[in-house]
């Protein structure tokens, strides 16, 4: 397995905990090689479909970060953007997980006096649908 984040890292699960960038360009070389990236990524779209993913940022002093997602937690609404709240996973702040199949993530940055609001969903009005419902949940508790 390999992962990837927003700031451009990826790692590998069982290698370093750091990330090896000279290992990630040789292994994208190498799936290349069995088949075409664009080939691959076309192959996955259209079995898996589209997904569209976007994040704001809600300004918020990192002295605040905890007592906000404390308040937070208190003020989860039973639906977002006009859809039932199915779950709530709270490994990395709040990622609400609605009854479309879409979710929004709210989490304190790690590197910069901000929240961060994540949704993803089926396409992008729906995206900025979740994002705008996500900053109106946290903009009053900061």
């Amino acid at each position: 397995l390999v992962g990837g984040e927003e700031s451009g890292g990826f790692t590998v699960r069982g290698h370093v905990r750091e990330k090896d960038g000279v290992l990630m360009a040789l292994l994208a070389a190498a799936m290349h090689a069995e088949e075409p990236l664009d080939e691959r990524v076309d192959r996955l779209l259209s079995e898996h479909g589209t997904v569209v993913q976007d994040k704001i940022s809600v300004a918020c002093p990192d002295e605040e970060k905890t007592r906000v997602l404390e308040d937070l937690e208190a003020e989860i609404p039973d639906d977002v953007a006009g859809t039932a709240v199915d779950g709530v996973n709270t490994a990395d702040g709040f990622k609400l997980q609605l009854a479309d199949g879409s979710w929004l993530l709210i989490r304190p940055s790690g590197t910069e006096p901000v929240l961060r609001v994540y949704a993803e969903a089926e396409d992008e009005q729906r995206v900025a649908e979740l994002l705008e419902a996500g900053e109106e949940l946290v903009e009053p508790l900061v």
